[in-house]
């Protein structure tokens, strides 16, 4: 009897220290967050209270669970991704705070023991997150009672007009972001025709503008473009609500997606610009389709129709993001490495002749268009041209002689002080006319040399600088990705840029005339002046880090649940994103393909597990 009580002394013992430890973790990210002296606060007694309590409910819950393996990987997946969101939030606010994280071995090491503080505080929290994906593992789908035919009609029907009020309001179409260059290109033909941007989408552009001339105004054609943009989303839209309904039988998904496809005003407004991410986010939601037929639904001469219709839909695909091919390339070797037995060698086959259509094409595009311009390859140092200048910024007055003339050969000393952390398009640009042709390109290897040199002398700003660049995909409370130019509903260069880039050299300037002025009102009072802001909980849809945080967790729960067909599946999109932490700024735009994929592949979830086994007939929700 003794033995028990001194048990239960120690086991409270050890609840109130993690307690304690859990406190001073979310009393670190008050301090960060704004909280004057949180520590100091009478509030850290009520939070310490309750985290005891919570702590000890969570330990009686764990304690439930019958099977021990399975109990200690609860704990260990809870406790890794409690970690890992804890670090990513005092790294961010700090960031966020201060400019720069904590430096040294001692500062690094403060954040990881903070951060393992308040991933004590968190851990409760992610404990239920993995118990209900536990649950949504056994889950068994309705069975669905509606047509799919009519389900899509109906779908893709609501999502278009839900599309044309937002279309009105920005009429004739939201000319932003590249459109300046890309219409002055179109403008002059072919041969002007530069490789910066994607060949095909400043063909799509061309193609509208004769539009318009044909029909007297290139206004109208560029308004025919955002109705052809919006058609395109619609069906490709559609398809996944049907898909959707398919795998879940719920009769409510279908409401639910045209809310999100046709209504959240970050895809509605998205979907009327002319930047190239619209069409290679509807060309990646399709492409994602295609995959999720061929993976889980697809036997005998369906899978060869549908390795056809991946081939040609991933080539195209790729003409519209130059970095998308390395995200096919690398998933193709996944794919073909967890592929089994004859399917091995045929999945192999795909694959080479994906990437090497999607380049065949590219240079195909190039040779039929006549263009002999070269892209710009100084895209590729977004990274290491921001490191530059950082280590300029913050130490251009204390470095040698010797350090400062390598550092000014490669960012000039003048373009320093134009550092901004969360882009690299200012610093880049100059680069790209100053120094990049006679230092960059073609000594790749003395670059790295130096690159390496001067980061062993400054690796806080080295891995500072990387985290900047990258802060919106990460970090959930960011607010750079909706900043980073400026935003306001005068500057419209929020979330969304909508502001008018539309003047052509020597030429007619296309209009913004919003036949819908209440409506664009109050959508600019969401994508450029951020109202968002100012909503509780829903605010967190509109942050980039949601769909990045909401992929990372769903890749975590497959593998939690050993769905290995559905982990591999979740690589592509998981890949694209990594290409992208190498890009020069994080903006909704980029973000855009997850937005729009993330509900198929949480639909997966729905799959049973029989379909993760090398079973080609799946069990899932059928439809009369």
């Amino acid at each position: 009897m003794r033995l028990i009580e001194r048990l239960k002394g120690q086991k409270t013992i050890l609840q109130v220290l993690l307690a304690l430890l859990g406190t001073y973790g979310g009393c670190c990210l008050g301090d960060l967050a704004g909280l004057d002296k949180a520590s100091f606060s009478v509030m850290g007694i009520p939070l310490g209270a309750a985290l005891f309590l919570l702590i000890r409910w969570t330990e009686r819950q764990l304690g439930n669970i019958s099977n021990q393996r399975q109990r200690r990987r609860r704990i260990r997946w809870a406790a890794v991704f409690g970690f890992l969101f804890s670090v990513s939030m005092i790294m961010g606010y700090q960031l966020q705070t201060y400019g720069m994280t904590e430096s040294g071995f001692r500062g690094k090491g403060l954040i990881l023991f903070r951060g393992a503080c308040l991933g004590i505080a968190v851990f409760p929290f992610w404990n239920l997150l993995f118990q209900g994906i536990e649950k949504a593992g056994t889950w068994k789908p309705e069975a669905g009672c509606w047509r799919s035919g009519k389900v899509y009609g109906i779908c893709a029907l609501a999502i278009f007009l839900c599309l044309i009020p937002v279309w009105l309001a920005y009429y004739p179409i939201v000319m932003s972001y590249d459109f300046h260059r890309q219409i002055n290109e179109a403008y002059k033909g072919f041969v002007w025709f530069w490789p910066y941007q994607p060949l095909a989408h400043t063909w799509v552009i061309w193609l509208f503008l004769q539009i318009g001339n044909l029909m007297g105004n290139i206004q109208t054609g560029m308004a025919c473009m955002a109705l052809f943009q919006m058609l395109l989303y619609s069906l490709a839209a559609a398809w996944a609500i049907l898909f959707l309904y398919r795998v879940t039988g719920k009769k409510w998904v279908p409401a639910a997606g045209i809310l999100f496809f046709g209504v959240f005003p970050l895809n509605s407004v998205m979907v009327v610009c002319t930047t190239k991410d619209v069409l290679f986010s509807i060309l990646f939601l399709v492409f994602v389709l295609l995959l999720a037929e061929r993976f889980f639904f697809s036997v005998g001469r369906k899978q060869w129709i549908l390795d056809v219709l991946l081939l040609l839909e991933g080539c195209v695909m790729i003409q519209f993001r130059n970095n998308c091919i390395y995200a096919v390339a690398v998933f193709g070797v996944f794919w073909v490495i967890f592929s089994a037995g004859r399917e091995r060698l045929r999945v192999l086959l795909l694959c080479i002749l994906l990437v090497a259509g999607g380049k065949g094409m590219e240079a195909g595009i190039k040779a039929a268009l006549g263009t002999e311009l070269e892209p710009a390859r100084v895209e590729m140092f977004s990274v290491p041209i921001q490191q530059f200048a950082r280590v300029g910024f913050y130490h251009g007055e204390e470095l040698d002689r010797e350090t400062w003339e390598m550092l000014n050969s490669y960012v000039l000393a003048s373009d320093w002080k134009n550092y901004n952390p969360p882009i690299s398009d200012t610093v880049k640009a100059s680069v790209g006319v100053t120094t990049f042709h006679s230092n960059w390109e073609g000594n790749l290897g003395q670059v790295l040399k130096d690159w390496l040199q001067l980061g062993m002398q400054y690796p806080n700003e080295y891995i500072d600088a990387f985290l900047e660049l990258t802060r919106g995909y990460w970090f959930l409370d960011d607010r750079s990705y909706a900043e980073c130019l400026g935003y306001g509903a005068e500057e419209r260069m929020g979330t969304i840029y909508t502001y008018n880039s539309s003047a052509i050299e020597n030429g007619p300037e296309i209009l913004h005339e919003s036949k819908f002025p209440w409506l664009e009102e109050q959508l600019e009072n969401i994508v450029s002046a951020n109202a968002y802001y100012n909503w509780p909980l829903i605010s967190v849809f509109f942050k980039c880090a949601f769909y990045v945080w909401g992929l990372c967790l769903l890749f975590a729960a497959f593998l939690y649940l050993k769905r290995r067909k559905q982990a591999v599946f979740c690589l592509f999109p998981l890949l694209y994103t990594c290409t992208m932490l190498l890009g020069p700024v994080v903006q909704l735009r980029y973000i855009f393909p997850l937005m729009v994929t993330l509900p198929v592949l949480a639909g997966l979830l729905a799959v049973l597990p029989s379909c993760s086994s090398d079973s080609s007939q799946p069990q899932t929700a059928g439809i009369s």
